[in-house]
């Protein structure tokens, strides 16, 4: 990401849901304490005609940033919105609904002594606050939990590196006393497999030990990496193709064994059906159920078989079964 690009959590739609849910509901508490000073809010509970007008004009503005949001949604996936762009997105959904407000106050609402300019520019100024407070606040608490997650995997990161120098610093003690003891000594075991994962820019944003990785969750045009780090499990988010990512894990131990899922059949304590569905439970508590679809649900089954996991994990049938047998 380029200093001048918008970050990636501006876009997700967790993100632009939470945003429009702000606007709706500071957007009501405004006009309620607003109204006594204005002119230009004919907002009502109580006459029917402004309500039906207000339900409308809700409705109205509310379809516009959904509409809104949708476009730059599809759209950053092909172009990267700098600050000045995104600023400027936003300016253009704040004259839309100034106008559409302006429009329906001159022409039903309008009171005597108030000019289209004057309507305007009040409608300006209240739309102008109802949209920008809660994008701020959205935005700077989006970008906390951003930072929160950035700070957790350097933190992985730097424990990961001095990890890694004492076992080599060990391996070296050892090798050398029992090149001491044995003339020929076996192969030393193969180090862990990292796991680096890059962002659609090609830039490196994470590196994993495979032992600590549990799954990964599509979201979107995003993955969240799920992994284990001081016994908690954390999670990071990162902008890129689920492809790109199940391509560089082949030959491990993560497997897909869902659309949104990919899983480290290595952390699997317990493959289960419910309701026609299989799903496989993990070995931590705090992991929800993963879901196993149909399609997938071989290719787990074979990769357990592969790596010598099958008897860890065993379904509800094969208990009743041997149950019964016994």
């Amino acid at each position: 990401m380029t200093r001048n690009e918008i970050p990636k959590f501006l876009f997700s739609s967790r993100y632009i849901a939470v945003t429009i849910a702000s606007i709706v509901i500071f957007s009501a508490v405004f006009l309620i304490t607003y109204q006594p000073f204005s002119l230009a809010i004919w907002f009502s509970s109580t006459n029917m005609v402004s309500m039906l007008f207000t339900l409308l004009f809700y409705v109205a503005a509310i379809v516009i940033l959904i509409l809104s949001r949708l476009t730059m949604y599809r759209l950053q996936d092909r172009y990267d919105f700098t600050h000045a762009q995104y600023v400027c997105w936003l300016a253009g959904e704040v004259v839309a609904i100034t106008l559409l407000y302006t429009f329906v106050t001159y022409r039903y609402f309008a009171s005597s002594g108030l000019t289209i300019v004057d309507i305007g520019t009040r409608a300006l100024f209240c739309v102008t606050t109802i949209l920008a407070i809660p994008n701020i606040m959205v935005s700077f608490y989006a970008g906390y939990r951003a930072k929160c997650e950035e700070l957790d995997a350097a933190q992985y990161e730097l424990k990961r590196l001095g990890e890694e120098y004492n076992r080599l610093l060990n391996e070296n003690e050892v090798e050398r006393r029992v090149s001491e003891m044995i003339p020929k000594s076996e192969p030393q075991a193969k180090s862990h497999r990292m796991v680096r994962f890059y962002d659609n820019g090609g830039t490196l944003r994470l590196t994993i030990d495979i032992n600590a990785l549990y799954y990964l969750e599509s979201e979107d045009n995003y993955i969240n990496v799920h992994y284990k780090h001081n016994d908690k499990i954390l999670s990071y988010l990162l902008r890129c193709k689920t492809s790109t990512v199940e391509k560089s894990l082949e030959g491990s131990t993560m497997v897909r064994c869902h659309r949104s899922y990919i899983v480290n059949t290595e952390k699997i304590r317990f493959m289960g059906e419910e309701h026609r569905m299989h799903f496989v439970t993990l070995d931590d508590e705090s992991i929800k159920r993963i879901p196993v679809s149909k399609s997938y649900y071989p290719n787990l089954l074979a990769s357990l078989n592969t790596i010598g996991l099958i008897n860890k994990v065993t379904e509800p049938e094969a208990v009743a079964e041997e149950s019964i047998k016994a």
